[in-house]
C-alpha cells in the first residue's frame, strides 16, 4: 500500500507539475495505475522464483579453496563477481565475493542463452521491452524504496524552488545557488558516511548530491552567466568523473544510475526553450564520456541504457521541435559521436563479461543502436541526393570493418558479437543500392527483417518470431505495392523497383528455406508454410523481372526479353538449388518451361505482319532458352519425381517440335512465296520425320533418350502421332496445288507427304503392338491400327478427289464434288474395289471383323447409289454403276464367302 501512496503523492506532483492545478487527478490516476501493475508483476516474478528456487539451490554449490592472499577464495560451478574493496587503500586491489543469488539466477539465465551461439544471434533483439520493463520494475519496487521516491521528491522540490526562486527574485542568485550547492555537497557527505549501511542507503543520497550539484552547475551557467561556460564544462567533467570515481570505488551501479539520471534531467528541467542545442549536446557528450570511462571498468548494463534512452530520446524529442536545415553541420558531428560512443560500450559491455559469460551481447544496445541512429540519419539528410545511400554505405563498411577487427584481435569468446555486427554490416551495406536509386526504402528493409526473423525463430524455436516474420513479409509487400510507381528514367535492373521486387522475393525464398530445412523440428501445420513462401518468392522475382522487360526490351520483343531473364533466373536458382541440396526449389524450375510456352502464345498474338518468332532476337533467346531447359533437366535427372521429370521431357519436345513447324510454315509462306500447301506440309512432315528418328534412335546409350526412354517412346511421340492423324484428316479439305509444281497423282507434295505420314504412322502402331513404343493408356493397339486403316481410306479418298479437281475441272468444294457424276462414279469404284480387297483377304486370313467391314463398304456403294442425285444426268451411269457393283459382288460373293465364325485377329 505504500508504493501505490507514494506512485499517487509522485504522479500527482508531477501532473501538477506539467498541468498546472487540473493535472492532479490525472496523475494520481495514472500514478495509481502504475502502482497497481508493478506489485502484480512483482508477486508474479516472486512464485516464479520460487517454484525456481528449489531446482537452482540444488545445481549451485559453493566450494572454497585455499589461495596464496588473504580474503581471496575460488568458487566453483558458480559465478565470480569482481568487486573494488572500498575500505582498503589499494584502490585498485580486487577481491571475489559470493554472487548474489538474485543477480546469480539472471546470470544463469544469460548462460543458457549463450549456450546456443550464433544459433540465438538476434534473441535479445526481440526482448527489448521486457528488459527495459524489467530493469524500471526493479528500480522502482527494489531497495529502498521510501528513499528513492523522497530522492525524487526532493530532486523535483529544489529544482521547482529554484526555478521558482529565480522567477520572483526572492533571494539573491548567488545565494539561491550556493544554497543549493550545499545542500548537494552535504548530501554527498552524508552518503558516503552511511555507504556501508544496508539497503543501498548511502548510495541513493550520494546520487541524489550528485544531481543537485549538476543542476547547480549547470543553472549557473547557463541562466544566469555566473560561471563561465568553460568552467561550467570543467565543473561537469569534475561531477562526471566524481560520480564515476565513487560508483567504481564502491561497486555501486546505482550510484552511477543516480548521478547519470541526475545529469540527464538537470538540462531539461531548467531548459528555457531558448538555449543552443550545441551546449545542450555538448553537455551529453560529457555524460556519456563518464559512461564510456565507467563502460572500461564495469559491465553495467543498466547505465548503459539510461545514457542511450537520455541520450537519443532527447536528441530526437529537440530535432522534432527544433531542428532546421541549417543546423546540419552542428548537428551531424554529435550524432555521429554519439554513435561511435554507444559502439565502443556495446563492445566493452561483451568483452567485460565474466569468464562463462565472455561474448554476451546486450540486444537493446547493439540492434537498437544502429536502428535509432538510422531513423535520426534520415531526418537529418532526407533533403541531401543520395544522403541515405552514402550513410547506409558508411554503416555497412564500420560494421564489416568492425566484425573483422573484433573477429581478429578477439576471436575467442566474441562470436556472437561479431555475427551481430556482420549481419548489421551486410544489411546496411545491401540497402546501400536500393537507397542510392531511390528513398522508399522501409519496404525493403522490412521484407529483409522479416526472413530474418522466420530464421531467428527457427533456429530458436520460437513461434511468435516465426508468424511476426511471416506477417512482416506481407505487409512490407503490400506498402511496396501501395506506395512504389515504376521510376520514370530507370536504369534497367538497376532500379528501385526492381531491388525491391529482388529483396522481397529473397527474403520469402530464404524464409522458405529455413522453414523447409528445419521442417522435421516445426509444428506439423508449419510445413505446408514453406510451399506458399517458395512461390510467394519466386511471384515477386519473375514479377519484377517481367516488367523490367516491359518497360526496357519492347525494341526487341518483349517475348525475347522474358525468355533471356528466364533463363538466366532458371541458371541462378539452379545452381543455389544444387548449392545448397534445396529440392523444392529444384522442382520449381519446371516454371522455365511454362514461361517459354507462355512466350511462343504472347508472341504469336504480337507478330506484326510478315513476322516470325526467330525475328530480332529471337535465334538467341530461343537457343538460351532449350538450352537452360535441358540443362536445367540433366541437372535435376535424379532430384525431381520420375512422373514430372518424364513428361517435362516429353513437353519440351513438343514445345521444340511447334517452334520449328512455326518456322518451316513462315519460311515457305513468307520467305519463299511459295503456295500456301508448302506451308501446310511442314506441320507433318517435321513431326512425323521426329517420330521415325525417336523410334530409330530407341536402345541408344545417349542422353535423354536412353534415360527417358518411356516417355519419348510414349507420350513423347505419342501425342504427334495422334496428331498427324487429326492433320492428315484436315488436309481432305485441301486442293494440293503444288505450284510452281504440276499436279500429279501420288507425286505431289501433299500426297507424299501425306503417304509417308502413314507410313510413319504404321511403323508406330507396329511398335505399339511390339511394346517397344507406350501408346496412351486408352488406346491399344487394336484402335490404333484400325485409326491407321481409316486414315488409309480418308487418303484415297483425298487422291480421288483431288484428280477430279485437277482433271476433270471440277471446283475443290464439297457441293461441287458431291454433284459430280465423274466423282460419285469414281468413289463407286474406289469403294467397290476396297471392300473386294478387304473380303477377298479376310477370307483367306479367316478374319471375320475385317469381311464384314468390306461388306459394309459394298453396302455402303449401293446406298450411295440409290441416294446420290447426279444431276439428271445419271439414269445411264446409275444403271452402269448398279451392272458394275452386281458384277463386284458375284465376285466376291464367289472369291471371299464369309468366313466362319472363329476367334477374330487384330490383323
Amino acid at each position: 500500500m505504500t508504493m501505490h501512496i507514494l506512485f499517487i503523492i509522485v504522479a500527482g506532483l508531477l501532473g501538477a507539475a506539467a498541468f498546472d492545478t487540473e493535472g492532479v487527478l490525472f496523475g494520481a490516476v495514472i500514478g495509481y495505475l502504475v502502482a497497481e501493475v508493478l506489485t502484480l508483476k512483482k508477486r508474479v516474478t516472486r512464485l516464479e522464483r520460487q517454484a525456481a528456487s528449489d531446482l537452482s539451490a540444488m545445481q549451485e554449490e559453493v566450494v572454497f579453496a585455499p589461495v596464496d592472499e588473504p580474503g581471496d577464495f575460488v568458487m566453483s560451478e558458480a559465478t565470480v563477481e569482481e568487486v573494488v574493496d572500498p575500505l582498503t587503500t589499494d584502490i585498485g586491489k580486487r577481491v571475489q565475493v559470493p554472487p548474489d543469488p538474485t543477480k546469480q539466477e539472471g546470470r544463469q539465465e544469460h548462460h543458457e542463452e549463450t549456450l546456443a551461439g550464433p544459433d540465438r544471434l538476434f534473441a535479445m533483439f526481440g526482448k527489448v521491452g521486457s528488459d527495459v520493463g524489467d530493469w524500471v520494475s526493479r528500480f522502482i519496487t527494489g531497495g529502498n524504496l521510501v528513499l528513492k521516491m523522497g530522492l525524487v521528491i526532493l530532486f523535483f522540490g529544489v529544482a521547482f524552488l529554484v526555478k521558482y526562486a529565480a522567477q520572483h527574485n526572492l533571494v539573491p542568485i548567488e545565494l539561491r545557488l550556493a544554497g543549493a550547492a550545499l545542500g548537494g555537497m552535504v548530501l554527498l557527505g552524508l552518503g558516503w558516511r552511511l555507504r556501508s549501511r544496508t539497503g543501498g542507503y548511502g548510495l541513493g543520497l550520494q546520487g541524489g548530491g550528485v544531481g543537485i550539484l549538476y543542476l547547480v552547475v549547470y543553472g549557473a551557467a547557463k541562466l544566469y552567466s555566473l560561471v563561465p561556460v568553460p568552467l561550467s564544462f570543467g565543473l561537469m567533467i569534475a561531477l562526471v568523473v566524481l560520480s564515476g570515481f565513487l560508483a567504481v570505488l564502491q561497486n555501486a551501479r546505482m550510484l552511477a544510475v543516480f548521478g547519470a539520471i541526475g545529469g540527464f534531467i538537470a538540462p531539461v528541467l531548467m531548459s528555457t526553450g531558448t538555449g543552443s542545442h550545441v551546449m545542450l549536446f555538448s553537455y551529453f557528450g560529457l555524460l556519456n564520456i563518464g559512461i564510456l570511462g565507467i563502460a572500461w571498468y564495469k559491465a553495467w548494463r543498466e547505465l548503459n541504457l539510461l545514457g542511450f534512452f537520455f541520450t537519443f530520446g532527447i536528441g530526437t524529442l529537440w530535432g522534432s521541435q527544433g531542428y532546421q536545415p541549417q543546423h546540419f553541420a552542428t548537428t551531424e558531428p554529435f550524432l555521429i559521436f554519439f554513435f561511435l560512443l554507444y559502439a565502443a560500450i556495446s563492445v566493452l559491455f561483451a568483452h567485460r563479461q565474466p569468464v562463462n559469460l565472455r561474448g554476451f551481447i546486450d540486444g537493446p544496445l547493439v540492434f537498437g543502436l544502429p536502428l535509432v541512429a538510422t531513423g535520426l540519419q534520415y531526418a537529418l539528410v532526407r533533403d541531401f541526393q543520395y544522403g541515405m545511400a552514402i550513410s547506409s554505405c558508411s554503416l555497412g563498411v564500420f560494421y564489416l570493418l568492425l566484425a573483422t577487427i573484433l573477429w581478429r584481435r578477439l576471436a575467442e569468446g566474441m562470436r556472437m558479437l561479431c555475427e551481430a555486427f556482420l549481419a548489421l554490416g551486410v544489411m546496411f551495406a545491401t540497402m546501400t543500392i536500393p537507397l542510392a536509386l531511390d528513398s522508399t526504402w522501409t519496404s525493403a528493409v522490412w521484407a529483409l527483417e522479416g526472413g530474418a526473423m522466420v530464421w531467428v525463430g527457427v533456429r530458436q524455436k520460437r513461434l511468435l518470431a516465426r508468424l511476426f516474420g511471416v506477417l512482416l513479409q506481407f505487409v512490407a509487400a503490400y506498402l511496396f505495392l501501395a506506395e512504389t510507381f515504376y521510376p520514370f528514367g530507370a536504369i534497367p535492373f538497376l532500379n528501385r523497383s526492381f531491388f525491391g521486387c529482388l529483396f522481397i522475393a529473397g527474403a520469402a525464398l530464404f524464409a522458405s528455406f529455413s522453414l523447409q530445412r528445419h521442417a522435421d523440428e516445426l509444428r506439423k501445420w508449419e510445413k505446408y508454410v514453406s510451399l506458399p513462401l517458395l512461390v510467394w518468392g519466386l511471384c515477386w522475382w519473375y514479377f519484377g523481372g517481367l516488367r523490367e522487360c516491359d518497360h526496357h526490351f519492347g525494341h526487341i520483343r518483349i517475348q525475347n526479353a522474358v525468355l533471356l531473364f528466364s533463363s538466366a533466373s532458371t541458371i541462378l536458382m539452379t545452381i543455389v538449388a544444387v548449392k545448397v541440396s534445396w529440392r523444392q526449389l529444384a522442382i520449381a524450375q519446371a516454371v522455365h518451361l511454362v514461361l517459354m510456352a507462355l512466350s511462343m502464345v504472347f508472341g504469336l498474338f504480337d507478330m506484326p505482319y510478315n513476322s516470325h518468332l526467330l525475328a530480332s532476337w529471337g535465334p538467341l533467346a530461343w537457343a538460351v532458352a532449350f538450352y537452360c531447359q535441358y540443362r536445367m533437366l540433366y541437372q535435376f535427372d535424379h532430384e525431381w519425381p520420375e512422373w514430372l521429370m518424364g513428361y517435362w521431357h516429353a513437353k519440351s519436345l513438343w514445345l521444340l517440335l511447334l517452334l520449328s513447324c512455326l518456322e518451316i510454315s513462315w519460311l515457305a509462306d513468307e520467305a519463299l512465296q511459295l503456295s500456301e500447301i508448302w506451308a501446310i506440309i511442314g506441320w507433318g512432315v517435321l513431326p512425323a520425320s521426329v517420330v521415325l528418328l525417336i523410334m530409330g534412335l530407341g536402345g541408344r546409350p545417349a542422353w535423354p533418350l536412353a534415360r527417358w526412354e518411356r516417355y519419348y517412346r510414349g507420350v513423347g511421340i505419342g501425342l504427334p502421332a495422334l496428331l498427324l492423324m487429326i492433320w492428315s484428316v484436315l488436309c481432305l479439305k485441301e486442293s494440293g496445288d503444288p505450284a510452281p509444281l504440276p499436279f500429279v497423282p501420288l507425286i505431289n507434295p501433299l500426297e507424299l507427304s501425306l503417304l509417308f505420314i502413314i507410313m510413319v504412322l504404321m511403323k508406330w502402331a507396329s511398335a505399339c503392338r511390339r511394346g517397344s513404343c507406350y501408346g496412351f493408356p486408352f488406346l491399344s493397339e487394336r484402335i490404333i491400327f484400325w485409326l491407321v486403316a481409316a486414315l488409309i481410306f480418308i487418303f484415297t479418298n483425298g487422291t480421288v478427289a483431288r484428280c477430279v479437281h485437277f482433271f476433270g475441272n471440277i471446283p475443290y468444294r464439297y457441293e461441287s464434288l458431291y454433284h459430280s457424276v465423274v466423282f460419285q462414279a469414281a468413289i463407286a469404284a474406289l469403294w467397290s474395289l476396297g471392300a473386294l480387297s478387304m473380303t477377298v483377304w479376310a477370307a483367306r486370313a479367316g478374319n471375320r471383323l475385317v469381311w464384314c467391314c468390306g461388306a459394309v463398304l459394298l453396302a455402303l456403294v449401293v446406298v450411295k447409289l440409290f441416294l446420290v442425285d447426279l444431276s439428271g444426268t445419271g439414269t445411264v451411269a446409275r444403271i452402269v454403276s448398279f451392272i458394275v457393283v452386281g458384277i463386284l459382288m458375284l465376285v466376291i460373293g464367289y472369291f471371299s464367302p464369309i468366313p466362319p465364325g472363329r476367334k477374330e485377329e487384330v490383323i
